[in-house]
This record gives C-alpha cells, structure tokens and sequence, in this order.
C-alpha cells in the first residue's frame, strides 16, 4: 500500500479541496436548507472519483444515494454514511463561517467536517487512490449515503426492507463513523446501544391555564407529569415491569478482554477521554461498565407553565410534557419496553398521561472475530492511531444498525478525525486525519479482499 500511500499525499491539495468544496455544501436535514444542492453535488462526485452506477432514490423526506464500484471481484462491501449536518447554532459560538470551510492552521473548520462529510468523502477518495495505482479496487463496494441521519433517518429502515435484494449482495457493512478522541485514541467499537424515545403529555381538564388560588381544587398536570415521571425509576433503578429481562452482565472474562476489570485509567484521564464529568463516587471501572453494558432511562426535557426566568406569574398550568429517551443494550425490544411503560403507568392511575413513541432503534452487536471487524481493527491501529480503546458497545444509537439486523450481515464502524467535536462550534478536522481518513479505507479495501 506504500504507493497508493504516496499517491494520496502526492494528491492532497485535490483531495482537500474537494471536501471544502462537501463542507460548503449546506445540507441541513433539520431544516431542509441545501438537501437537494448538496445531493447533486455528491452524485457528480462519486461518478469523477470513480464510483459507477450512480442513483438517487427519493423517500418521504431526503434522497437515498446509491453507487457501485465493480462486480466481478470475489467479495463485496456495503458502505454507509450520511450527507446530512446539524445546523450551526449560534454563529457567533464560530471563529469563522461554519460554511466557507476555512483552513486555520493545520484544522479545517466547518459544520460537517467530522461528523460525517470528512469519513464519506474520504471513502470516495479511495476509490479513486486505489485506481490511480492500481486500476481496480479489489473488491465489489456498494455506496448508501442517506440525507436524515441528523433526524432519525426515518426513511432508512423502509428504504432497507425495500431494497433488501440488492443490498444483501454485500458480504459485510462497513459504517464510516469513528475517529481520534481527545488524547489521541480510537475506538475500535463493537456494538451500539439501542434507544426508545417517548414523550409523556398532560393536558388540564380545564383546557386553559387558571389562577393558583384554585390550586387546591383542581389537578395540575405539571404535579401529575412529575409523579407520573418519578414511578418509572428509583434510585438508579427502572422500575418498568420487565426492563431488566434479557440484559445480560458481562463475563470475568469479557471484562478482562476490554479493560474493565483492572482500568489502567484513572478518573482524570477517563473524564479527559471523554469530555465530561462522572458523577461523584463513581468509579471508573463501574463508569465503564454502566457506559457499555447497562440500559438508561433519562430526561431530555420538561416543560410546563409560566419558565420566564426572575418573573411571577400564579398560575395552574394548562399542560405539562416530558421527553425521555431509554438506551437499551442487546437482549432488550423497545417495543416491548414501550407497551410495558403504557401498562405501567394505567396500573399506577396515571390515565390522563398520553404517551407517544418518537422514534426507536434496535441494539446491534458484532462478533470481534468477523473478517470485517478484524480488518478494520488492523486498518485503524496501522493508519490513524496505535493508541486504541476497545469498546464492547457505544453508548450512542444509530439508525445504520437496520442494515446488519435486516440484511443478516456483519458490520463494523470506522474513521478518522476529531469525533468529539461532533455538532460543536468550530468543528474541526485536522488536514492529517482526513488524508489518514482516505488511507484508511483504501486499507481497508485492500485488506478486505485477501
């Protein structure tokens, strides 16, 4: 792979100017701002770089991009990814425009450029690396780049089931997410946690807000959505009927496999890690564990009433709403989970509290010993870091994991860059990380067919 090494480097200024060109493209899937732009502009990218067959797919809300790369090659690898961004948020949190794409020092600074426009583009650029140096890619791969990723990809999993014929084509999926944490490490992952997302409403009988003086002769429904809240958990513990069937604890020898039963890590260096703060009293060994392998129930928000911050306003509110997402690991249904929550909260006389389903994902995890995931394992220790930290399951969820849980076949995630600055100000990617990025799955294409 030295030539093609040499290649991308010799053709960095291209391949650099091609993703500032993706970065400026807006494609914000929560407000529908540039979609159709930035399609058009990835399509006749795909084809310049080598990517054949070329189609777009319209679904209820943003396109689907297909795109082939041979057929006649003995394996074949279904690539993910998404073209959708968050919005910016406050443009005075940028130091520059998070759309024109700025170089500023060794970074390039833009919406997008981490998550995800960086990995896809550079799993394009490889493509045409590896037909620069050696006039075939060695392997079939089959391009899904989808525009809702940002909202849920609602269109995904129809999309998938759709298509399902086509798709199973591919030996195993390869997820381009991933990159270098703060210290220099990355994930080599192997799991994802699912999610349930509800939201809990009350409405006041009265249908409007009232006075407080009638507050003892009438039901406030902000009282009722915080009792209704408090039964589903205590002290830690979910208190849903059922939750807890099916999660299973990891094996001494499991948590010797990923570091968990001696962290060589201390506290500091695992909040530096991860860019937060664990909750007092809790150790690092148990923070990893609660992290991987156990389900959550929490509290996205709540609204209700008069919130004008220093301001008096003596009211019973007309209604109150809650939203609460529940990360799920292997072993658990979130439908079932939700329809348990329903009788749960019935059995406990919460009968005016409706309760709606948002959006809910399936946890996926990946034997280590799959071909895929051992080749990008070695493609990601040898090109983007030695430094590595196994993960058994990511404690985030994402819709690509209805491509393994349908079409039966392995998937493994990874990528170059500063993932932690995921829909931060001033998102970032070094010029390094993005040309470690497009070696990366020019090795992992190689490597993938011998």
């Amino acid at each position: 792979m030295k030539e093609v090494y040499e290649s991308i480097d010799k053709n960095s200024e291209l391949f650099l100017g091609e993703l500032r060109e993706f970065i400026r493209q807006l494609g914000i899937s929560t407000e529908n701002t540039g979609i159709k732009e930035t399609v058009s502009w990835l399509v006749a990218k795909m084809k310049e770089n080598g990517v054949e067959k070329v189609q777009t797919f319209e679904t209820q809300r943003h396109p689907v991009i297909l795109g082939r790369v041979g057929k006649a090659a003995k394996r074949t690898l279904l690539v993910y990814g998404h073209y959708d961004v968050q919005p910016p948020g406050d443009r005075e949190d940028w130091k520059v425009d998070p759309f024109a794409a700025e170089v500023v020092g060794d970074r390039v600074i833009g919406r997008g450029t981490c998550d995800m426009k960086n990995n896809l583009m550079a799993s394009i650029h490889a493509v045409k690396a590896l037909l620069q140096c050696k006039k075939s890619v060695p392997i079939n791969l089959i391009f899904i780049f989808e525009g809702e990723e940002e909202i849920g990809s609602p269109s995904l999993k129809p999309f998938i089931e759709e298509h399902k014929e086509e798709l199973s084509a591919c030996d195993s999926i390869l997820c381009v997410e991933g990159g270098e944490n703060k210290t220099g490490q990355v994930l080599l992952t192997y799991g994802y946690k699912g999610l349930l997302y509800v939201e809990l409403s009350v409405e006041s009988p009265a249908g409007v807000e009232v006075h407080s003086m009638y507050a003892g002769i009438i039901d406030n429904p902000a009282w009722t959505l915080i009792s209704a809240v408090q039964s589903l958990k205590e002290d830690e513990k979910v208190l849903i009927p059922h939750f807890y069937e099916g999660v299973k604890e990891p094996s001494l020898k499991e948590k010797i496999k990923y570091g968990l039963a001696r962290v060589a890590i201390n506290k500091e260096k695992l909040e530096e890690t991860f860019d937060l703060k664990i909750k007092k009293g809790m150790s690092v060994s148990g923070a990893l564990l609660e992290a991987c392998y156990k389900p959550t129930l929490n509290i996205d928000g709540f609204y209700s009433g008069y919130t004008v911050k220093g301001g008096i306003k003596t009211i019973v509110p007309a209604s109150a709403w809650a939203k609460i997402d529940m990360r799920l690991v292997p072993g658990q249904d979130p439908s079932t989970i939700f329809k348990n929550m329903q009788k749960h909260l019935e059995s406990k006389g919460f009968t005016d509290v409706v309760v709606r389903k948002l959006a809910e994902l399936p946890a996926y995890r990946v034997d280590p010993n799959e071909r895929i995931v051992q080749v990008v394992s070695k493609a990601l220790k040898k090109v983007v870091s030695k430094k590595t930290m196994a993960v058994p399951i990511v404690p985030g969820s994402g819709a690509f994991v209805w491509l393994p849980r349908i079409l039966g076949k392995p998937m493994a995630s990874g990528g170059s860059g500063a993932g932690y600055m995921a829909h931060r100000p001033n998102e970032f990617v070094t010029i390094q990380q993005y040309l470690k990025g497009i070696k990366l799955f020019a090795t992992i294409y190689n490597d993938y067919a011998s």
